[in-house]
């Protein structure tokens, strides 16, 4: 490949994962503002009792204090989706995948829950650390668990688990994204990961997430592999190289 074409390279696969990335932001919008609803609603009627006459001081420093815990939520919320949705210069660096997948779940938290479906961090996981961009890690843990919670239209469960194995004589760290859902019928397994292809309806997946997601675990000397039977759910792992203790 000349440096022409490497470089060509580069740039449209850095446009698929913004785009990617686009229509994630856009999915989670979706969920926050289904979930900003509940607070919303608290803070309106907090202010409410504290505009009625009869209120006493201790009253209303209650109502303020909820007003404050609630306001201080949804500013959460806002800035995690904008820190996910901030373009930043591409940096590797030590990170450890729990923490990512923690403050994934955060974020995801709205849209799973606007679905029916549960996120659980598995067994309490110790540190797992890799050599990574800590922005692309996420997008990558975004986009499974969002089509896992997607894939489940009666809710369900998503159960992120973290553990290390050896291939080849090198370490990894694997992050399994497991749902309940229908799983991937036999004939569409192949394609999975190929740009466009979706099995969605339409106007409910573009059938880039998968392909972004496993060529962002190939730039970092990692891979992503799929285990699903038709009816019986699906799991996809991520397989990261692991740093040396």
């Amino acid at each position: 490949m000349s440096e022409v074409d490497y470089k060509r390279r580069l740039v449209e696969l850095e446009e698929l994962q913004h785009a990617n990335r686009m229509v994630t932001v856009g999915t989670l919008t979706a969920g926050m503002a289904h979930e900003l609803g509940t607070p919303l609603g608290v803070v309106l009627a907090r202010a409410q009792m504290i505009l009625t006459d009869d209120v006493d001081l201790a009253e209303a420093r209650a109502d303020a204090t909820e007003i404050i815990r609630q306001v201080t939520r949804m500013t959460e919320m806002c800035r995690e989706v904008l820190d996910f949705a901030r373009p930043t210069p591409a940096t590797r660096k030590p990170v450890d995948v729990v923490e990512v997948l923690r403050q994934m779940i955060r974020l995801v938290v709205p849209e799973a829950r606007k679905r029916g479906a549960t996120l659980t961090l598995m067994n309490d996981p110790l540190p797992a650390h890799v050599l990574a961009d800590p922005s692309k890690l996420m997008q990558i843990f975004t986009n499974l668990t969002i089509n896992g919670a997607q894939a489940m239209p009666n809710g369900g469960i998503v159960r992120l688990e973290v553990d290390r194995t050896t291939h080849e004589g090198a370490a990894y760290v694997c992050v399994h994204v497991r749902d309940t859902g229908s799983g991937i019928r036999t004939v569409d397994l192949p394609h999975i990961f190929e740009t466009f292809f979706t099995t969605k309806q339409a106007g409910q997946g573009t059938g880039l997430g998968l392909a972004v997601s496993e060529r962002i675990a190939r730039e970092h000397g990692g891979w992503i592999g799929v285990d699903s039977e038709e009816g019986n759910g699906c799991t996809f792992t991520v397989y990261l190289p692991a740093l040396a203790a």
